[in-house]
């Protein structure tokens, strides 16, 4: 393969990529360490009941005072902060958790307000719940 030839393939493949993955695996690393950084995002789950609704967020390792939360509208919830790394130590070996900030808006089942969110934090779990807002069946 000519030089030319290899050079256009590897800025077409960074193009689609958006990334200079190949580059640095040319540059002596391995795919695996070459990963693209990329902001944490955690992930979500949204749960109901007849009275309430659920949303359980991931965050490990995430502190409390590193936290923030905040009602975007009735209906969007903005879940932001900080993931700071457990051990800081001088060799990396291999990484795949990603550190630093992260925000997340999430989509609310159902209308509501903050006093009437429940928060609270248990083992990486950010947990919140509201009551629904269920229509009163009218007899007629």
């Amino acid at each position: 393969m000519d030089i030319e030839k290899m050079r256009k393939w590897l800025e077409i493949t960074n193009q689609y990529k958006k990334t200079d993955f190949w580059t640095r695996v040319i540059e002596e690393k391995y795919p695996d360490e070459a990963i693209e950084e990329k902001m944490y995002c955690p992930k979500y789950d949204i749960y109901q009941n007849e009275y309430y609704n659920f949303i359980l967020v991931e965050i490990p390792g995430v502190n409390r005072e590193d936290l923030s939360l905040h009602l975007i509208s009735n209906t969007q919830l903005k879940v932001s902060g900080i993931m700071h790394p457990i051990l800081t130590l001088e060799k990396e070996i291999k990484r795949e958790r990603v550190y630093g900030a992260f925000e997340r808006i999430i989509n609310l089942p159902e209308a509501t307000q903050v006093q009437l969110m429940h928060i609270q934090m248990n083992n990486g779990l950010l947990q919140i719940s509201y009551p629904r807002h269920v229509e009163p069946i009218h007899f007629t």
